[in-house]
Parts: structure tokens; C-alpha cells; sequence
């Protein structure tokens, strides 16, 4: 997609009352996923996650969880207006574990793609401030600038995966709060095997090797979507590290696992979470998908 095409589309989502942009989000989901958009990942995940579970509640899951990406992309554009009119402040609250986000000195915050997570980022920085997020280029430098252009407008700042780990290191001495979304595959040499749902997923390990180093303790935090009332609920807790990077790593994913075990219908589902396998095993888990 080119940087014009979701420009206009971004334009367009902005001038919509929010009630009505998510409602409209929540119909791109559907027709994407009667479209059978990355149906067939969708339903190989959640054959992996929930083999328990029949047909068709894990087609409900997928259809739910493409809802939710469509409300994630219709409020992104509408996130730096959240920001300065304070809307941010009752849309995003925080219903457990707030005092850990006030507790003075650097923190490591683990989350992952479950409800809103640019509307989370961009609350937790709007909230407490010293928000420091980690993030992928975009390969369309078009695009790449669009998207970091609002992220900055809605207080968010960015440190990208390809800059210089003395930027993480001077982030973690000024006391910022750096976040990492944990929860996507990471390549071979950026990871390290854990369990996330009785699989091993191969895990990013930076984190853990920033938190070891110099000794900054980890949070676990996520956000939902509430059907009820149309905000969002955060929720925090303090993961128990060790010196070990593997355990730690095991450890903020189990804690993702919980999350998305919590709100199914909320998570990013559409991405080859296990496509990468142990040295060895060939990479088969999503063989048959095109």
C-alpha cells in the first residue's frame, strides 16, 4: 500500500465520530474475513493454541480477532487528537497494577498484539510519561514515515530495532520506560526457544539481555477492549526475572500466553508466530499455506 492510498484512508477515518469509526472498523474486519483474508493462518494458529476447541468457535475467534484489527487501524489516525483534547485519558485506564507504572527508576514493559496496542502506547505515555518504544521500519519508507510521524504526534517515541544499542542503553540510564511488543516471531539469531501454547516459538531475547545487564526489572502489561462501555482496560504485573535469558524469556511468554487465553478474540492471530523452528526440524508448521 502506498503512503496516498492510506493517507486518504487515515483522512477519512479521522473525520468520523469515534463510535462510528469503530463500528466501520469492525465491518472491514468482517469483510476481510469473508474475503478469507490469512484465513488459513488464522485457522492453523488456533488449531495450535486451542486444539481442544471445535470449527466453529475458532472461526468466530479469527472473524473477532480481524474486528479488532480493524478497530486498531481506524483509531491509529485518530490517536494524536485523543492525545491533545485528553479523550486518551477515558479511553484508556488502567484497571490493575497502575502503581507498578509509578514506581521511580527505568522499567522494561513486555507487551504484545492484543486489543489496541498503538492506542496503548500511546495512553501509557500520555499517562506517565518517559515512554520509550521499540519498533520495526516499515519497508515502504513512504508508509515507515507516515506511521512513526503519528506515533510521534501521540507522544509515543521510537527507537528502531537497527539503531545503536548505546540509544537502549542511554534510555534505561535516563529512567525511560522501554517497550517491546514479545509476542511475533523472531528470526534465528534475534531469539531464543520457548513454549507459547506447548509449541516452541522462537522469542526475542533482547529484553531479557537488557534487563540482566543492567538490572531492570520487567512489567507485563496489556489491553483489552471492553464491548461494553468501548474503552480500553490495561492491565499490568511484575514478571520475576532470573539471570537465566532463556528463563526470563519463558517467562514474559507464558505471560503473554495467559494474556491472549484471556481475550482470544483480541489478538493478532494473522501472523506466522511459529514459522521459524529449532535448528534441525524443518520449517513446516505453515507448509501447506500460501
Amino acid at each position: 500500500m502506498s503512503r496516498l492510498i492510506l493517507q486518504l484512508l487515515f483522512s477519512y477515518f479521522k473525520r468520523l465520530p469515534r463510535e462510528k469509526a469503530i463500528s466501520r472498523g469492525e465491518g472491514l474486519g468482517n469483510l476481510l474475513w469473508k474475503a478469507g483474508y490469512r484465513k488459513s493462518v488464522i485457522m492453523r494458529n488456533l488449531d495450535i493454541a486451542f486444539p481442544e476447541r471445535d470449527k466453529h468457535w475458532k472461526e468466530e475467534i479469527g472473524r473477532l480477532s480481524l474486528q479488532n484489527i480493524g478497530r486498531t487501524l481506524v483509531e491509529f489516525p485518530k490517536l494524536p487528537e485523543y492525545v491533545k483534547s485528553g479523550e486518551i485519558d477515558r479511553i484508556f485506564q488502567i484497571e490493575e497494577g497502575e502503581e507498578l507504572l509509578r514506581e521511580k527508576g527505568s522499567k522494561i514493559l513486555i507487551t504484545a498484539h492484543i486489543g489496541n496496542w498503538e492506542l496503548g502506547g500511546a495512553g501509557l505515555s500520555y499517562k506517565y510519561g518517559n515512554v520509550v518504544s521499540l519498533a520495526y521500519r516499515i519497508k515502504n519508507s513512504g508508509v515507515n514515515q507516515l506511521i512513526t510521524e503519528i506515533r510521534q504526534k501521540a507522544g509515543l517515541k521510537i527507537i528502531f530495532h537497527d539503531q545503536p544499542l548505546k540509544d537502549f542503553v542511554k534510555a534505561v540510564r535516563e529512567g525511560k520506560t522501554l517497550v517491546f511488543l514479545a509476542d511475533q516471531n523472531a528470526l534465528r539469531h534475534r531469539g531464543v526457544f520457548v513454549d507459547f501454547f506447548s509449541l516452541p516459538a522462537s522469542t526475542i531475547i533482547f529484553p531479557a539481555r537488557l534487563s540482566i545487564k543492567y538490572k531492570v526489572p520487567i512489567l507485563f502489561a496489556y489491553q483489552y477492549f471492553d464491548y461494553n462501555t468501548k474503552t480500553y482496560r490495561g492491565r499490568v504485573k511484575r514478571i520475576q526475572t532470573s539471570q537465566d535469558i532463556r528463563e526470563t524469556v519463558q517467562l514474559y511468554t507464558k505471560a503473554i500466553e495467559e494474556a491472549v487465553k484471556e481475550h482470544p478474540d483480541q489478538y493478532f492471530w494473522v501472523h506466522k508466530r511459529w514459522k521459524t523452528r529449532p535448528e534441525g526440524e524443518p520449517e513446516t508448521v505453515y507448509s501447506y499455506i500460501i
